[in-house]
């Protein structure tokens, strides 16, 4: 199967914008490529430089990109959308088209992406390479495929080390927009009871039911293809996943309220910094206690508690 790979061209302040229009028009697959991020983490040694191209390193713009079928005509309500982003941010976007086939992202993936810790516990593998676990180290496997949530970026990272520290088993979670289910996966590695992963876009609900069978936690973890407002809706958590974006956050902030019990997580992720100043009014509006915020570059992430 060939897919669009439509990669648009951008200042870092507007890519949660972009990422945002890419949710709405149904690609779990966004990926953010960000020279300013990319920079701090070699410097950290979170990334080795050798595996990035200088010239992307050099960059000053950031690219957004998404995947859609072939056959999904989606552009002129891209441009549309993205005219709005000039506007708002006074930029101008460029957008790229490119064909990409399954099997070349494949081993695009293998190529570039190995092993590697998070937290004190979480050990994030791609089933291709082989790894040991240590005492008390908790093994995900994860083949990505076309669906977001590596464990790479920031703010995938960030939830992990929420799920990490706050998790104490038997909790029920709701996972809004899984994407690869990896957070799913880590969740139900450190002993939550019962985890339902829900997810808009059918490549990605497809990846997590595979990456699911491949952890073999199918009797731990239900991966549904929906809306996830109607699950929060319908059902009571103890724990709410959230790594999208700051707009959807904000809108699914009333509905993780009537979702949680007091005392209740959620773990929001994937907020650009200049965004997070409404997120947080947002969760003060609705009876949540900001309890922790982990920031790396331009992104945010907070656990934040029912009151």
């Amino acid at each position: 199967m060939n897919w669009k790979e439509v990669s648009v061209l951008t200042e870092g302040a507007c890519a949660e914008a972009v990422a945002g229009i890419f949710h709405r028009l149904g690609s779990g697959g966004v990926v953010i490529e960000d020279p300013q991020a990319a920079r701090q983490y070699v410097k950290k040694e979170i990334f080795d430089a050798s595996t990035l191209s200088p010239d992307f390193l050099e960059h000053s713009f950031v690219v957004i990109k998404a995947y859609f079928h072939e056959d999904r005509q989606i552009m002129e309500e891209l441009n549309n959308s993205l005219e709005q982003v000039n506007q708002c941010f006074k930029t101008q976007c460029r957008v790229f088209i490119d064909e990409v086939r399954d099997e070349d992202w494949e081993e695009s993936w293998k190529k570039y992406y190995h092993t590697f810790k998070v937290g004190n516990r979480l050990v994030i593998k791609p089933s291709w390479e082989n790894y040991q676990a240590k005492e008390d180290e908790e093994i995900i496997e994860i083949d990505p495929g076309m669906a977001f949530g590596t464990g790479i970026h920031a703010s995938t990272r960030f939830c992990l080390k929420f799920i990490e520290k706050y998790i104490k088993g038997g909790e029920t979670v709701i996972d809004a927009g899984c994407g690869s289910g990896i957070l799913s996966i880590a969740a139900a590695k450190l002993g939550a009871r019962k985890i339902t992963a829900i997810e808009i876009d059918d490549v990605a609900v497809k990846v997590a039911k595979e990456n699911v069978m491949l952890n073999r936690l199918e009797e731990i973890i239900e991966v549904k293809a929906g809306d996830a407002t109607e699950e929060l809706n319908t059902h009571k958590a103890d724990v709410i996943l959230a790594n999208i974006t700051a707009d959807v956050i904000n809108l699914l902030i009333p509905h993780a309220a009537q979702s949680l019990e007091k005392g209740g997580w959620l773990f929001a992720s994937g907020i650009v910094d200049s965004r997070f100043p409404g997120v947080q009014k947002q969760l003060q509006a609705y009876g949540f206690s900001q309890e922790e915020v982990l920031t790396d570059v331009d992104w945010v992430g907070v656990a934040a508690q029912k009151a």
